[in-house]
């Protein structure tokens, strides 16, 4: 692939920095990360914020298609991403944003699009994941929590457990066993479910500090519209796959650590030992060198996952 960027992307990758800048400066003290969102409000509304922000530019949108609403490429998202994580700025939904929207448009009904790709794109509906459990953790396919089809829903029991910020998700996406007899792998399907709606409850589960923005979700005799699945009834697996995919590059965790390289480099340049700043040290010097070739190297990789998402592969 070619890592260099158009005129176009430029100026668009300028937009994004500038704008993250701006909102940088309205940062609770509070914020120290993606967690603290769930933990504190004045963190949450902070999000939110950030979230208006960008849906009114179409930010939350890059890389749709246009009769969706969307606007731009992968690439676009990836700069975007850049500038979010070089500024530590939230206001992107790791959940409805990053995983469910790119998924739900490769595998979902013309109706479900209609649905709920628009709330997304718009920053009113926030997101949860509803995949693991007590027993089904690495292999979740393991699963026992139930939906059973009854007419034109599915009833849900069972448990799932660290669940980020359930608390504060106005929706949740889930694998569910909705064939108990059939063999693993194809006995679950992938289903969409207000957290609003009787019978589930929401459980945080506190850090010792008493922050908990993990979650335990119970459902009993949860029902379900049976239209809210995602892809084929038992055939649940495959959209985890595909959203799984969709969960790679972490390039907003990379420029967070660039950033912190910057800072380290000017400490290292300001803070003297033996009457020599640390930077002129050779040993320090060549560890700095070190981790920005390490991170180089994972933003390349970033943008590799971008040229390949743009090609559909």
């Amino acid at each position: 692939m070619d890592l260099a960027l158009t005129d176009e992307q430029k100026v668009r990758k300028q937009e994004f920095y500038d704008t993250c800048k701006e909102l940088e400066k309205k940062k609770p003290p509070s914020f120290l990360g993606f967690e603290t969102i769930y933990e504190d409000e004045k963190c949450w509304e902070y999000n939110l914020h950030c979230a208006r922000e960008f849906a009114k530019k179409g930010w939350l949108a890059l890389g749709w298609p246009a009769e969706y609403g969307g606007k731009g490429d992968m690439m676009d998202r990836v700069l975007f991403a850049e500038a979010r994580g070089y500024h530590n700025v939230p206001g992107v939904d790791i959940f409805g944003v990053q995983m469910l929207a790119p998924t739900l448009l490769q595998a979902a009904s013309e109706e479900i699009k209609r649905e709920f790709l628009p709330p997304i794109a718009r920053g009113e509906v926030m997101w949860c994941e509803l995949w693991s459990e007590p027993n089904a953790g690495s292999d979740l396919a393991s699963l026992s929590t139930t939906a059973i089809r009854k007419g034109d829903e599915y009833v849900i029991n069972g448990q799932k457990t660290w669940n980020t910020g359930a608390h504060k998700g106005d929706w949740g996406f889930g694998v569910f066993k909705t064939d108990p007899a059939a063999r693993k792998h194809h006995n679950m399907t992938f289903i969409l479910l207000d957290m609003k709606t009787p019978g589930i409850t929401i459980r945080p589960i506190p850090y010792l500090d008493g922050h908990a923005p993990y979650c335990e979700v119970y459902f009993d005799d949860v029902h379900v519209p049976a239209k809210n699945i995602v892809g084929q009834e038992h055939e649940g697996w495959a959209v985890v796959n595909l959203l799984a995919g969709f969960e790679r590059s972490g390039i907003n965790e990379i420029m967070t650590m660039i950033r912190g390289l910057e800072d380290l480099v000017q400490f290292c340049n300001q803070t003297k030992r033996h009457g020599q700043p640390l930077a002129k040290n050779p040993l320090v010097r060549n560890r700095l060198a070190e981790l920005a070739c390490q991170l180089e190297a994972a933003r390349a990789l970033a943008y590799r996952v971008a040229d390949l998402q743009n090609r559909n592969e």
